[in-house]
């Protein structure tokens, strides 16, 4: 929704440069520099290299203190976010490295509608015959944009000529232009943005008229792409001429309003006049009228794009961001951006955004619009928040530059340019682009938390410099700093405040965080606390309007949507109150998370997993902290950390306060005791542990080179019931002790404990083990010396090369399991085959588990297909020849160890010398793998790798055949060895070298194979098993030669292959004489393997 600046600006002087677009020439040339490599000057922790011309093209960026967050390494790379809106141009420069999408809208329209219902008004859709007039667009005023029940739609979200304008392009270039060093960028320019057409132009108003069918299937598809944020800067405000009956209309007069905060005049709308002209848009001057505009939307019984926007918030977890409206001075938000005063279950995945005045040199810029050329930074303009200020937030809206379309120039219609718009339309992207980058930063967090984060963190005071420097924003109101405002809802954005945690608690923040992050901002709940006040209020009302209504015998339309939305605030009202009013924090997960700040919220705090670490003052205004089993509690003596600067990074040392801090440790829950500790109050219950807090490489070196030495912790305060707490070792190789136990203090120390060969389980992490302890003065010792026991676990696994060893072992068995299958694939008989030669097909499945402690247990994911040809020899022998193809995946947990595309040929054949049978045979097999490599050790991390592997096996069977009886029973005992030889290539990065070493395996069997003959409905059938015992000889354990930069080499040797019971149950069945099928599981077994397989045969006889 553009501002209509028009009259308000009609007379004065406009800025040299201000809303002039660049050539169509210019965006041609940009297009075309393909050539051109742009490098990012942008340093890690440096907010002012990412302060390029580029970023300066929009000073909202400026204003949002974006350039924190990039310093920081966020740009919304890796999020999905939407916009709903006029189309994209997809051939603008700025859209042109794979990042902007389209998704489709198809369907059927679900009522009758139009979607210019004030075209006559000029608010109509392009005129397609002459799309431009007199050097501007033109409109059609005869064409209201009818749509019909049950018509059909079909569209995309790119850019479409004669029927969208610029603005989903402007909006789009907000989001998430690309950083390219040309134009300009968008705020969050690493996102994936996914584009919706709303099927017109900027003049489709945003009312009933709006089909609900059309809107459902656009917001569904955006969210489908996996957009949880979709920006909804389209359309118009409502005239009257198309409005509810008895609307009131409104008309501005535009002068010189003072604002005295900042001792500047500014000219917009001094008073919004009330009118009932036509022609005017409606005045939500007041609640009243804003629940009569409301009210249009619910009473037709049709939806509408409300209840389409309001589903797939709901149900899909979409955070839907609305604007306020253009209107300055009107009293409350339009209906689509207020919709959670109606639904209060919407309001977590809603956001109203209001604008805010600053241009170029924001926030010292020189303006027109305020007398004297003086700043206009920072005033609030268009429509309040009014009561939807509990989701609004204000964001640039004047003179924004962008991407846009020419319009208004029939040679160049359509071609990309910039330019710079205002209005709301475009302050609401700047939210949604900040939305996508918080929702990197915090991978952890639900969306309405990320709301609840933005929102929190804006800024209520003015950056403008002079008058009214750092006091509250402009009319900011009486009740108070961190409560949201009439005028401002929250406040302004501040992306770079946000990036460093929540700045209020709501309610209950309920995190599950896999991950360690530190929050420094001061979080207080005094928003939620003043909320209280309100709802009061609120009940006390509804109470008396309930009762009213409650004696009448028959409601109307509207006092029945009126009952409806005001219960359901009645039961919002409640939740509130039976959260208390005030803000807590629940932590769940394995991470680690820091409170740093000055913080004041007063809810309780509840650990269930991972750790809390806090100074004194970041968590003592907690009524009560409760350590639940899984959950560690440490508090700070001091704490440094590092933020961003115009320098770099800036480290900051901050000492706890002499604020107590109480905390009840519940059985299974942890104290972390940190040297220094202080004024603690602290409950243990049974069961409950102590643990030792982190010491520095320096320290654990020193106790590591002296066993006997300790390292003592003291912690002071009241330690009620710590005899009860069980002392729990912090590190895998320090042990822990108590040394101090009192009412005042708490000591404990720190020792040598077992060598990193005595922690590590398998023989190959025993080798890694002597080797890194043989190095220690190497960094990766320095990186485990301080390694707790799931660290250590996970670096024993990332360089003991036990992973692979189990893939290997998995596969030999699938090798093995292979050739059975090919030995039990039965032929037809003599009888059956006419020119002696039969096809066959045979599919399997199969997985395999390793559940043996090195490194987790290890599943094995097998797919095989071969195809192949027998030929009969003689009457009782035969031959044949096969070739297949196959997928195997070695998964540990979610994560691939091994993956391979796999390769088979081989011949066999039967010689049948009655009654002995001999089966031989010989495979072939080829994997071309991808094998997971540990490339960094600080942290951990890993790659894959080409490295192809390859096997030899070959089979020779003897079997008795002579025991056949006449009811159609038999049974088959055999012995025969299988022999495989397995290489697999070696794998080398700039950290490991491994060089595996070939295999040769012989497997002795032993095994009875029994089979039943019958018929059912006329089909042959015969079931049958094999059973056997499976004995490896051989080279049994895997084995290769590691080298470790930095470390040297050492011999690795993985577990050794124990003996298998192997069997197979399975029926055949022969629907012709020519054609069989069969069907059978497989299977084998031993102490720590287990495979479980499906076979399936088909086979014709000619």
């Amino acid at each position: 929704m553009h501002s209509n600046t028009s009259r308000k600006f009609a007379n004065l002087r406009s800025n040299k440069g201000s809303n002039l677009p660049l050539s169509a020439l210019t965006c041609l040339l940009l297009a075309a520099s393909g050539a051109y490599a742009y490098t990012e000057a942008g340093v890690s922790g440096n907010t002012s290299s990412w302060e390029s011309a580029e970023y300066k093209k929009d000073w909202g960026l400026v204003s949002m203190n974006a350039s924190t967050a990039y310093a920081l390494g966020f740009n919304g790379s890796g999020i999905k976010i939407g916009v709903m809106d006029s189309g994209v141009l997809l051939s603008h420069p700025e859209f042109q490295d794979g990042r902007i999408h389209t998704v489709k809208t198809i369907g059927n329209y679900s009522k009758n509608g139009m979607r210019y219902p004030d075209a006559a008004l000029g608010n109509g859709p392009i005129d397609k015959n002459q799309p431009v007039k007199d050097g501007k667009r033109n409109f059609n005023k005869n064409d209201n944009g009818v749509f019909k029940k049950g018509e059909a739609f079909n569209g995309d979200g790119s850019w479409v000529r004669g029927v969208n304008d610029a603005h989903g392009t402007h909006v789009g270039g907000t989001m998430a232009a690309s950083r390219d060093g040309s134009g300009m960028h968008g705020v969050a320019f690493g996102a994936q943005l996914y584009s919706a057409n709303t099927g017109g132009n900027d003049n489709m108003t945003y009312g009933p008229n709006q089909d609900y069918n059309y809107f459902l299937k656009g917001y569904t598809a955006l969210a489908d792409a996996g957009a949880k944020v979709i920006n909804n800067s389209w359309g118009s405000n409502r005239r009257v001429n198309s409005s509810f009956a008895g609307a009131l209309g409104y008309k501005p007069t535009y002068d010189w309003r003072a604002v005295p905060e900042y001792d500047v005049e500014f000219y917009d709308v001094t008073v919004a006049n009330q009118t009932t002209a036509a022609k005017d848009h409606i005045n939500l001057k007041d609640m009243n009228e804003a629940k009569k505009a409301y009210y249009q939307f619910v009473t037709s019984g049709e939806k509408s794009f409300l209840d389409a926007a309001y589903e797939v918030a709901v149900k899909r977890g979409v955070i839907q961001v609305f604007t306020a409206g253009n209107r300055s001075l009107m009293a409350e938000s339009f209906t689509r951006a207020a919709l959670p005063y109606f639904r209060p279950d919407a309001e977590d995945y809603w956001i109203n955004v209001t604008g805010q005045t600053g241009a170029d040199g924001y926030p010292n810029d020189s303006s027109a619009y305020i007398r004297g050329y003086k700043a206009s930074s920072d005033i609030q303009e268009f429509n309040l928040a009014g009561h939807s200020k509990w989701w609004t937030i204000a964001a640039p809206s004047s003179g924004i530059y962008s991407a846009y379309v020419e319009l208004t120039d029939n040679a160049t219609y359509g071609k990309a340019i910039y330019k710079s718009s205002g209005g709301t339309s475009m302050a609401a992207p700047h939210v949604s682009g900040a939305l996508g980058v918080i929702m990197q930063r915090y991978p952890y967090m639900s969306m309405p938390q990320i709301r609840e984060t933005m929102l929190t963190t804006a800024r209520q005071r003015t950056l403008r410099a002079g008058h009214g420097a750092g006091g509250m924003l402009e009319r900011w109101g009486s009740d108070g700093e961190g409560v949201p405002s009439n005028v401002w809802g929250w406040g302004i954005l501040d992306l770079g405040k946000a990036m460093f945690g929540p700045g209020q608690f709501l309610g209950n923040f309920d995190i599950t965080m896999n991950q360690n992050d530190i929050w420094t901002n001061n979080i207080s709940d005094v928003a939620i606390k003043f909320r209280k006040t309100e709802d009061d209020s609120d009940a006390a009302a509804w109470a008396a309007r309930k009762a009213a209504l409650n004696a009448k015998s028959n409601l109307s339309a509207e006092e029945k949507a009126e009952m409806t939305f005001e219960t359901a605030r009645e039961q919002a009202r409640a939740a509130r109150v039976a959260e208390g009013y005030e803000g807590s924090l629940t932590k769940r997960g394995d991470g680690a998370l820091t409170l740093a700040g000055d913080n004041s919220f007063t809810g309780a705090v509840n650990i269930y997993g991972g750790k809390i670490s806090a100074l004194n003052q970041s968590i003592s205004s907690s009524r009560s902290i409760n350590v639940h089993n899984g959950g560690e509690f440490e508090v700070l003596n001091a704490l440094t950390y590092q933020t961003p600067s115009a320098g770099g990074f800036v480290s900051t040392t901050k000492a706890s306060d002499a604020t107590q801090v109480n905390a009840v440790i519940n059985a299974g829950g942890a104290f972390v005791v940190n040297d220094g500790a202080h004024n603690l109050n602290l409950t243990f219950k049974e069961g409950s542990l102590l643990k030792a807090a982190l010491l520095s490489n320096a320290e654990l070196a020193n106790l590591a080179a002296n066993p006997t030495l300790k390292k003592t912790i003291n912690a002071s305060g009241n330690f009620a019931g710590v005899n009860l707490a069980k002392v729990e070792d912090s590190y895998a190789f320090f042990k822990t002790a108590k040394e101090t136990v009192s009412g005042s203090n708490l000591a404990l120390s720190l020792q040598k404990g077992k060598s990193m060969e005595e922690v590590a389980s398998t023989s190959a992490e025993k080798s890694f083990a002597r080797l890194v302890e043989a190095n220690p003065s190497s960094a990766i010792y320095s990186s485990m010396l301080g390694a707790d026991r799931n660290t250590a676990a996970a670096y024993f696994g990332a360089f003991s090369n036990d992973l692979d060893f189990k893939a290997q072992n998995n596969s030999a068995i699938d090798s093995f399991m292979l050739a059975n299958s090919v030995k039990n694939k039965n032929g037809a008989k003599r009888a059956d085959i006419d020119t002696g030669v039969e096809l066959w097909l045979l599919s399997s499945a199969s997985r395999v588990t390793s559940d043996n402690s090195a490194g987790g247990r290890l599943g094995t994911n097998a797919f095989t297909n071969l195809v192949g040809v027998d030929f009969l020899v003689g009457d009782s022998s035969k031959a044949g020849v096969f070739v297949g193809l196959g997928k195997t995946n070695h998964k540990l947990g979610d994560s691939k160890a091994v993956k391979s595309k796999d390769a088979h040929a081989g011949i066999y054949g039967d010689i049948g010398l009655d009654p002995i049978k001999i089966s031989l045979g010989a495979i072939y097999s080829k994997f071309d793998q991808e094998k997971r490599v540990v490339n960094s050790y600080a942290p951990l991390a890993y790659e894959y790798k080409d490295a192809d592997a390859s096997a030899i096996s070959a089979f020779a069977q003897i079997a008795y055949t002579g025991l056949s009886y006449e009811n159609g029973f038999s049974l088959e005992p055999y012995a025969g060895l299988t022999y495989i030889h397995s290489k697999n290539d070696d794998v080398a990065n700039s950290l490991v070298q491994v060089k595996n070493e070939d295999r040769d395996l012989q497997v002795a069997s032993v095994g009875i194979k029994p089979s039943i003959a019958f018929t059912m409905d006329g089909v042959g059938l015969i079931a049958k098993a094999d059973i056997a015992y499976n004995r490896f000889l051989g080279d049994k354990t895997p084995s290769a030669h590691m080298n470790v930069t930095g470390l040297g080499a050492t011999k690795l040797e993985g577990e050794k292959l124990k003996d298998l019971a192997t069997t197979e149950l399975g029926i055949e069945a022969a629907f012709t004489r020519n054609f069989r099928v069969g069907l059978s599981y497989v299977g084998a077994y031993d102490s720590n393997v287990k495979s479980n397989g499906v076979n399936a045969k088909f086979s014709w006889a000619f």
